[in-house]
């Protein structure tokens, strides 16, 4: 049974009792509900999509491919160019979604009239795939927080544990395993033709190959709650124990100050300055990455926040902000690296003067 009501501006679509494989009897709810004005609703979405989300997201997209080229021209001796280049291939991606989120989430476009569920169609085709790429930053990140640990913890034999081939390996590997967070959606989840008896019309709507709960509860706390939260702890726990080694080691370096043969052995200032710009891209990536974090984390405990739940727009507007807060983390990087890395600053000082020589050339 399809029950069509009509609520503001919105259609709820309501399909129950439908039967998922076996003979089994599954709710499902697609619906968006207006529990804002609708005007507060368009305005705070607009503004946080169209006017700020999309000015901040066409810039990081080209703030990254800008840092793409820079760490290419440095070359990957260093094994952290082949890490913050991959910072910057998922940024691409997450920033790449956010702009279909943003477009998709216009309100111009839920209202239009057309023959498909806007708000499924907005899950499958940014939804998921931006947090695949929020996923992958956040693992990247991490693992980036982890190397520069071992550089304070172990810095003779760093060298010879991260190499060249390790750094590229675990980068590839990052992007290929988190796909399987993107499995379960897709094979269970499809689109077809529903046709609406009270519209006299159909529209193109999400479907259910089989029982889709038992598959997503377990899929949700994975990549949801327990990759988000894993990679909280290991950036905060790696930073903890980088700043711990550092203070202990300054302070044993100005009581051994005369002893020049085992000057080689701490941390040189060049690393200090990669630890701590890498910290400071850690902190901003938690920072803005709490508020989508807590959003899940309140889907999880209230039902109505889901997709077609009565709460649902407010889960959108929610969205908004978190996206918005997303797409000030994958932008912000070059700004980071043109203040803390003088090799950055003269690497794109030296592009500069390179594009101006063949303009008047």
């Amino acid at each position: 049974m399809i029950e069509i009501t009509m609520q503001g501006n919105f259609v709820q679509n309501t399909t129950n009792a439908s039967s998922l494989g076996d003979g089994m009897k599954v709710e499902t709810s697609l619906s968006v509900s207006i529990w804002i004005h609708p005007l507060i609703w368009d305005f705070f979405v607009t503004f946080n999509n169209t006017v700020c989300g999309n000015i901040i997201t066409v810039f990081g997209i080209f703030g990254n491919i800008i840092n793409i080229i820079v760490f290419y021209k440095q070359g990957y001796e260093d094994s952290v160019n082949i890490t913050l280049t991959a910072l910057a291939v998922s940024d691409i991606g997450a920033l790449l979604t956010v702009l279909i989120f943003n477009e998709m989430l216009n309100p111009w476009f839920l209202k239009a009239d057309l023959p498909i569920l806007q708000t499924d169609f907005i899950s499958m085709l940014a939804f998921f795939p931006h947090n695949y790429f929020i996923r992958v930053c956040g693992l990247i990140t991490a693992f980036a927080s982890c190397e520069r640990c071992l550089c304070v913890l172990v810095p003779l034999k760093v060298k010879q544990i991260v190499t060249k081939r390790f750094s590229l390996l675990v980068n590839i590997c990052i992007f290929f395993i988190m796909v399987l967070d993107l499995f379960p959606v897709y094979y269970v989840v499809y689109f077809d033709w529903m046709f609406i008896p009270q519209l006299n019309k159909s529209i193109i709507a999400s479907h259910f190959r089989q029982n889709p709960y038992n598959i997503f509860s377990i899929s949700y706390f994975v990549t949801d709650v327990f990759i988000p939260y894993f990679t909280f702890f290991t950036i905060i726990f790696s930073n903890i124990i980088i700043a711990i080694k550092l203070k202990s080691r300054s302070e044993w370096l100005n009581s051994v100050s005369h002893q020049n043969t085992n000057k080689e052995k701490f941390v040189s200032n060049k690393e200090k300055k990669v630890v701590l710009m890498l910290t400071v891209v850690s902190v901003i990536f938690i920072v803005c990455l709490i508020p989508q974090s807590a959003i899940l984390t309140a889907v999880s405990q209230v039902s109505g926040l889901g997709n077609g739940g009565i709460y649902f727009d407010l889960a959108l507007l929610c969205y908004s902000f978190a996206y918005l807060m997303e797409a000030v983390c994958s932008s912000v990087n070059i700004l980071v690296y043109y203040k803390m890395s003088s090799k950055y600053r003269e690497t794109i000082r030296g592009m500069g003067f390179i594009l101006c020589k063949l303009k008047f050339n």
